[in-house]
């Protein structure tokens, strides 16, 4: 079943309980392993893509679901992406592994990454959208 989503005549349903509970399973799963993988080896997966694909798989089989549905559950996964690399630089401090480090010099560091990520992003959408 085809829809306008420009429409406004139509109302689709995005916060659903089967869409919250497919997102927290997703985010509790990822997350879980790429904090393992990130305190064992030292790299993780990309939670966002691998979140959307899964969700878009199993909400298939549905048929009253939707791409605001499938759009909720990816939000859900990203949003446990951050929250899986805060959990891993905590268990480095916990651990005791990550020690005399220089707060400001670190603080300082991940701003400037942050900044140039914006930068980068908005400088790409700016000239990605008027080609």
């Amino acid at each position: 079943m085809k829809h306008d989503f420009m429409s406004h005549d139509i109302s689709l349903p995005e916060l659903t309980v089967r869409g919250m509970l497919l997102g927290a399973i997703i985010t509790l799963i990822f997350t879980a392993s790429n904090v393992y993988l990130g305190l064992k080896v030292g790299f993780d997966i990309l939670i966002l893509h691998s979140g959307a694909v899964i969700s878009m798989a199993i909400l298939r089989f549905f048929k009253d679901s939707n791409v605001l549905e499938n759009n909720m559950v990816q939000t859900q996964a990203s949003r446990g992406y951050l929250i899986c690399s805060h959990l891993r630089i905590t268990g480095l401090l916990m651990i005791g592994y990550w020690q005399n480090f220089d707060l400001l010099e670190t603080l300082l560091l991940s701003a400037a990454v942050v900044v140039l990520g914006y930068y980068s992003l908005f400088h790409y959408m700016r000239y990605g959208y008027e080609q």
